[in-house]
């Protein structure tokens, strides 16, 4: 994959999870009328193939290891400041999603 695809991807693949973000945060409300119905689907003839699959493995452990760690002294100091803040005020359903 070149680097245009790539960067293709990545921007499609962004563009979606803001939007699965978005809507999970209840940002935006989508209605929909009118009845799901599923296409008919008819399948004949054919053959489910046999498949054998083998896995490699992967162990996960933990081992005794000696390692240079810094030992540093911190001293802090209590200042008030200014944060951040964030709000969040779910879409309501007032019918404005079927204009």
């Amino acid at each position: 994959m070149d680097k245009g695809s790539r960067t293709i991807v990545i921007v499609v693949a962004v563009i979606v999870l803001l939007a699965v973000l978005g809507y999970a945060l209840g940002l935006f409300n989508v209605s929909a009328t009118g009845d799901l119905k599923t296409p008919e689907v008819s399948v004949s003839g054919g053959e489910i193939p046999e498949v054998q699959v083998e896995t490699g493995e992967i162990d996960i452990g933990t081992e005794k290891a000696t390692v240079s760690v810094p030992d540093v002294d911190v001293t802090t100091d209590e200042v008030e400041i200014d944060v951040p803040t964030l709000d969040i005020n779910p879409a309501g359903d007032d019918g404005s999603a079927r204009q």
